[in-house]
């Protein structure tokens, strides 16, 4: 799923403002700068969802049997992203 610009930007306000009520958040820079590394790590997460789903779709278009939208084709595509996904958190620091 593809989020816009002006929803990353809705949700990195979110996402502040929810820090910004818990006491126990001590922040170290301007909330711009912040929320701006928010936006990029929310940005960052979407690339990297796309990637991954991009790699599972091709990896089932090689099995000519599976029919997309089928049982088998969600249990699969499931599988095969967290597969995927667990790989890319042992690669990411």
């Amino acid at each position: 799923m593809k989020l816009s610009r002006e929803k990353i930007v809705y949700l990195s306000h979110v996402v502040l403002n929810h820090l910004n009520q818990d006491e126990n958040v001590e922040f170290f820079d301007e909330p711009q700068v912040i929320r701006t590394q928010v936006f990029h790590i929310i940005e960052a997460e979407m690339r990297n969802d796309e990637a991954i789903d991009a790699l599972v779709r091709r990896k089932l278009e090689t099995q000519k049997r599976i029919q997309e939208g089928s049982d088998e084709w969600d249990v699969l595509y499931r599988k095969y992203y967290e597969e995927e996904s667990a790989k890319h958190r042992k690669v990411m620091p």
